[in-house]
């Protein structure tokens, strides 16, 4: 009987020695290469013997790399530049403010009367009325001896803006290493009282009174506001607000005022 044909297996050597440029070898469903390589990318795809597909890949060469790290990096330093001009720009009207000179300044005398008035509302029976003033210097004296410590807060110091029931408020965080911040509150006839607008810490060690270096943390501060209206004014709604005076401008008496009426919850 005739033995049937069978194809011949090549040893490696052989292989070699019919090849002896280099080249691949497809046999017996097997892919041989007697050299490495590294020229590009090369795809095998639909084998007629294998059915697979066979890729061989090469890395990043030192140029690409290099463009890579400085495309990266001119992103990063964008990123920065975009995230400071921002700041910056947002912060700019509350850093004049804050830094505006309060007149007859702040005081413990002050605060504990400003205090005083907190308490005589709160203890109103829920449902009761109210109509009350505030002073800057009383409400600045409360922020910085009454009302920062218990926030954290060093140096503490309120400013009225323009605006009526906006207030700047500045000072430098304890839990920050005392890093300078930056707040802007409101004072609203929602539900919360007091409502916090945005709030900045200055990350760069720029000249007082510059607005440059300042960065938004909002999202991070949210429990800052949670904490004013509970030691604040917690219990009650305001109705209406009426400021005298503001930023640059002073009433009669040389001082800035707010009226607030309202309700106890």
């Amino acid at each position: 009987m005739d033995t049937p044909n069978t194809p011949s297996e090549k040893t490696p050597s052989q292989l070699s020695e019919e090849h002896p440029h280099g080249g691949i070898e497809i046999t017996g469903g097997e892919v041989h290469a007697d050299h490495d390589i590294v020229a590009g990318d090369v795809n095998i795809a639909g084998d007629s013997i294998t059915g697979q597909n066979v890729t061989v890949q090469r890395g990043y060469s030192a140029g690409e790399v290099q463009r890579l790290v400085i495309i990266v990096g001119g992103l990063v330093f964008l990123t920065a530049a975009c995230f400071f001009i921002f700041g910056a720009l947002s912060a700019a009207a509350v850093v004049g403010v804050i830094n505006r000179p309060l007149v007859g300044g702040s005081s413990p005398q002050k605060a504990a009367e400003m205090q005083a008035k907190i308490d005589n509302i709160t203890s109103m029976p829920p449902g009761s009325s109210f109509q009350q003033v505030f002073t800057e210097d009383e409400v600045s004296s409360y922020f910085r001896f009454i009302l920062a410590p218990r926030l954290g807060v060093t140096d503490g110091k309120a400013r009225f803006m323009d605006e009526p029931g906006q207030i700047a408020l500045g000072g430098n965080l304890t839990s920050a290493g005392n890093l300078p911040f930056l707040a802007q509150v409101e004072l609203t006839t929602d539900p919360v009282p007091v409502h916090l607008e945005a709030v900045w810490v200055k990350v760069l060690p720029t000249p007082e009174g510059s607005a440059f270096g300042w960065v938004v943390v909002t999202p991070l501060a949210q429990r800052f506001e949670e904490q004013i209206n509970s030691f604040l004014l917690g219990k009650v709604q305001f109705n209406r607000i009426v400021q005298v005076g503001g930023g640059k401008e002073l009433d009669a008496a040389g001082r800035n005022r707010v009226f607030v009426w309202g309700m106890v919850r």
